[in-house]
Parts: C-alpha cells; structure tokens; sequence
C-alpha cells in the first residue's frame, strides 16, 4: 500500500510539473545588443530593456536573435517564456516585432 501512496504521489507532482510550464508572454520594450550598446558583454547578444529590467534573449539556442540589433536600438515587443539563470532573466523568444 505505501508503495501504491507513492506511486500516486509521485504521478501527481509530475503532472503539477508539466502543467505549471511557463506560460507565454509579450513584453514591449527597447532591443539593443549587450556588447555594442550596452558594453555587457564579450560577444553580440541582443537583449530588451523593459523599463528599469534587461533581460537577456535567447532564439532557437541562440543570443543573437534573427531580428539582431547590434548598433542603436528599436522599440520591440517580444513574445517568449521567462526564465531566469544565473541570475539573470532569460526570455525564450517565439515572436519578435521590431517597430519602424
């Protein structure tokens, strides 16, 4: 019976894992690139200022996104789930809209 107990209990946090992924967001900011602009980083990787927060974009494993912006900035909205590593905040891009 204990066996059985955990077995279930085990199923069950498994399914609150899988239905606890990150939901999908849109954040609308400022795109730049961390070394060119921001001078933060030792290789090319964009990333999107939402008011006082940078977070770092990752595309398809990716820093440098296919909407690179290296030198200036542009005003963005970016869909993509947040995570956070190493103490920065990740935004797993699926969308990016660059505007002008």
């Amino acid at each position: 019976m204990k066996y059985l107990t955990a077995a279930l209990f085990a199923a069950a946090m498994a399914f609150t894992v899988v239905s606890a992924k990150a939901e999908e967001k849109t954040f609308e900011g400022v795109m730049c690139c961390a070394k060119c602009k921001l001078k933060e980083a030792d290789a090319c990787a964009d990333v999107l200022k939402v008011g006082d927060v940078v977070y770092q974009l990752e595309q398809d494993g990716k820093r440098k996104t296919s909407e690179h912006q290296c030198s200036g900035t542009a005003n963005a909205k970016v869909t993509g789930t947040v995570e956070e590593r190493d103490g920065k905040q990740f935004i797993v891009v699926s969308k990016i809209e660059k505007e002008g």
